[in-house]
Formats: structure tokens, C-alpha cells, sequence
């Protein structure tokens, strides 16, 4: 019988997610923060395919990225900002930091450690390769101390 990741959580230990290949037989799906959905009173699946939800990824990514840009100037960062559109900018003006960006390991923990992908169907176990433990140093942790060896 094949196992679905819903089995790992019955043998009592914690686990933070699963990395395993996501396939078109998957959606519909929604991803975004999870609070977004888990406070939703419906759960909409809105992304159809994989280059759908393969442009909701890279909208986040520019979407921090935007948000970077403006973390060290206060007057410049309030919370009504469009931030996708001046990661676009940034990117606009430096192609190279979406690259960049996407090969800083801690950032991209950070960018996407609170996003979430549902599925519609169940994933058998031996699509996962690889349970992702809980651990103390996580994106943003990682991040922080990445950010503050830049400034030392």
C-alpha cells in the first residue's frame, strides 16, 4: 500500500514540510502565506497549472525584494507601499539581484518560510525527497545574521 505524507504525522514527530516534486495532476492548488488561507472562510484553489504557480513564487521573490530595498531608510518604508513594484524597479535597474537573490540561501528561506502550497489530492510518500525537521535556526534567523555580517 502506498503511504501519503499525511502518515508521517502519525508517528508522533514534528516535522516543518516536505520538498517533494510538484506535478500538474496536483492543481488546482493555492499558495501563498499561510495565514492568508488558514484564515480564509472558503479555501479557494486558484492556480490552475505550474507556470501559474510558478509566477505567484516569482511575484514573492520580487515582492521581498522591493521590501529589501527600503528596510534600512524609515521614512521611505510604510506598509501601503507596492512593494512588487519596486522590486520590479530594483530589478529593473540591477538584473543581476533577482539572480542574486535566488542563490542566497538564507533570503529565500526567509522569502518563502511562511508561504505555503495546499494541493487538492494527496501526495504519495514516495514523491517526498526530503522531510524538512524543525530547527531553531530557520530564514529569518539565518537571515538576520547574514544581514548583520554585512554591516559589521
Amino acid at each position: 500500500m502506498d503511504e501519503s505524507i499525511k502518515e508521517f504525522r502519525r508517528d508522533g514527530k514534528k516535522y516543518n514540510g516536505f520538498v517533494f516534486r510538484v506535478e500538474e495532476s496536483d492543481f488546482p492548488a493555492y499558495f501563498g502565506h499561510f495565514i492568508g488561507h488558514m484564515t480564509s472562510d472558503r479555501s479557494e484553489k486558484p492556480i490552475k497549472t505550474l507556470i501559474e504557480l510558478g509566477m505567484e513564487i516569482q511575484n514573492t521573490i520580487i515582492w521581498r525584494i522591493g521590501e529589501r530595498a527600503v528596510w534600512n531608510n524609515i521614512e521611505v518604508h510604510n506598509h501601503d507601499q507596492d512593494f512588487l513594484k519596486l522590486g520590479k524597479e530594483v530589478i529593473k535597474k540591477n538584473p543581476d539581484v533577482y539572480k542574486e537573490t535566488l542563490t542566497d540561501a538564507a533570503f529565500m528561506e526567509y522569502i518563502l518560510e511562511d508561504c505555503q502550497l495546499v494541493l487538492t489530492n494527496s501526495i504519495n510518500a514516495s514523491r517526498i525527497i526530503r522531510v524538512i525537521s524543525p530547527t531553531k535556526e530557520f530564514g529569518k534567523v539565518l537571515y538576520k545574521q547574514k544581514k548583520d555580517e554585512y554591516f559589521e
